[in-house]
């Protein structure tokens, strides 16, 4: 395996988690959300006949007020609570972020957190410098025989490469916990993104592999090789998706569940040092839940 190759695994599964700390797709943060009472009588639609329609009655004028807004796929008034509270935990942040000498010791930790992360001005001075010695630790692997090591540090930093080694509750045991290990390491919401052939599945895999292929250019890249690896990221992710199970399979619990031994999990994937994996991650098991072994 190209060393280059687990680099484009990082990188796809750092652009994930930044994906996943946006807002939700299609939701907005309004600039002055509306203060409406909790009730309000407004609301009302006094035309209809509560006996014969009660929810027209007690919803009517306010779905006339509030149609759906064209950035949203639902609306109601949880949405209107979700913006205020949004709102006003904004307010606290921008607060605590300005230097005050009356700030608390705490509002002065998560003030100057919450500002550092709005620095964008210094983000971008820093360039890859945050995570220069990461990708160090990348360039330095010699062989396959350095993965395990590399990949439980990268699963303790919150990197999802490649598979997911959790604690989770024994499905048949409520008195005790249990290892866990599971599918992971994709950057596309889920398995089938990887397969279906309809013209919209198609031109989101090659958006997607037009970001990472941005991404590596970012990183210093030249256009042809962040091209080779942007390939190089979908071809190693559909290999996995391959494996993985659909997304109502994985709701079913009796298929993500399969007590083994350690000896047993080396057995599945014997080119794969999971002692190494283990010692590593400060874990010491006889035994895990392996929930989708034809995935390892």
């Amino acid at each position: 395996m190209r060393l280059m190759k687990l680099l484009a695994l990082l990188v796809a599964a750092a652009s994930l988690a930044m994906a996943q700390a946006q807002p939700p797709a299609g939701e907005s943060v309004p600039e002055n959300p509306k203060l409406l009472p909790g009730f309000d009588i407004r609301a009302l639609d006094k035309t209809a006949d509560p006996c014969q329609d009660f929810y027209q009655f007690a919803c009517g004028n306010w779905l006339k007020s509030n149609p759906i807004p064209p950035d949203k796929s639902t609306y109601g008034r949880f949405t209107e609570l979700f913006d205020r509270n949004r709102d006003v935990l904004h307010g606290i942040l921008e607060k605590a972020a300005a230097p005050d000498a009356n700030r608390t010791a705490n509002e002065q930790k998560f003030g100057d957190y919450y500002a550092s992360c709005m620095d964008q001005k210094a983000m971008d001075s820093k360039g890859l410098a945050p995570i220069q010695p990461e990708l160090d630790r990348i360039a330095a692997l010699k062989s396959k025989a350095d993965l395990p090591a590399e990949l439980a540090h990268l699963h303790a930093i919150g990197v999802n490469a490649l598979f997911a080694f959790d604690s989770e509750q024994d499905f048949k045991n409520s008195q005790q916990m249990i290892a866990g290990n599971f599918q992971g390491g994709l950057g596309l919401p889920e398995r089938d993104f990887y397969f279906k052939d309809d013209a919209k599945s198609m031109e989101q895999r090659n958006q997607y592999v037009a970001h990472v292929r941005k991404m590596f250019e970012l990183m210093g890249e030249k256009p042809d090789d962040a091209g080779v690896d942007a390939t190089s990221v979908m071809a190693i992710e559909t290999a996995l998706a391959r494996s993985s199970l659909r997304r109502q399979d994985y709701r079913d619990p009796a298929q993500v569940y399969h007590k083994m031994t350690v000896a047993e999990l080396q057995k599945l994937s014997p080119s794969f040092d999971w002692k190494k994996y283990l010692v590593a991650r400060d874990v010491n098991i006889s035994d895990l839940n392996v929930g989708i072994p034809i995935y390892i």
